[in-house]
């Protein structure tokens, strides 16, 4: 499923994309133990932002993909343990965050403990944008 709505971020006005992809249950909903959700943003400050958050058993792997990688992976630390906590809260847990720079294609992962994702495998299906 992909979606696109217009976001207000404060007097920055932009759209977030996002794509819906997964297993589903036996009434048709996408299965939240097992899915995979891309979040698009244009950001003012941090321009073109891809976050990347893979869903397997109910743990959690976050990817952000943006130029700014040193820049956010600091902002992000101050929010971390309070994302853990907030997961954990909901039966979630998170497995790691990592920040891709797409430009120099270098990648550096918070420390926490690695589980493997199996990759998804091609899409197909239907898209709709409203």
């Amino acid at each position: 499923m992909l979606l696109t709505l217009p976001l207000n971020l404060g007097s920055t006005q932009t759209d977030l994309t996002l794509q819906w992809s997964g297993r589903k249950t036996k009434d048709g909903k996408i299965d939240p133990n097992y899915c995979r959700v891309l979040f698009y943003l244009e950001l003012e400050r941090l321009k073109e932002m891809v976050i990347d958050m893979q869903v397997q058993n109910r743990i959690i792997k976050v990817t952000f993909i943006n130029g700014y990688g040193a820049v956010l992976e600091e902002a992000a630390d101050q929010y971390l343990d309070l994302l853990i906590e907030n997961l954990e809260k909901m039966d979630y847990k998170l497995s790691g965050v990592s920040f891709v720079n797409p430009v120099n294609g270098k990648k550096r992962d918070k420390g926490l403990k690695s589980v493997p994702f199996s990759e998804t495998g091609p899409y197909s299906g239907v898209d709709i944008r409203i």
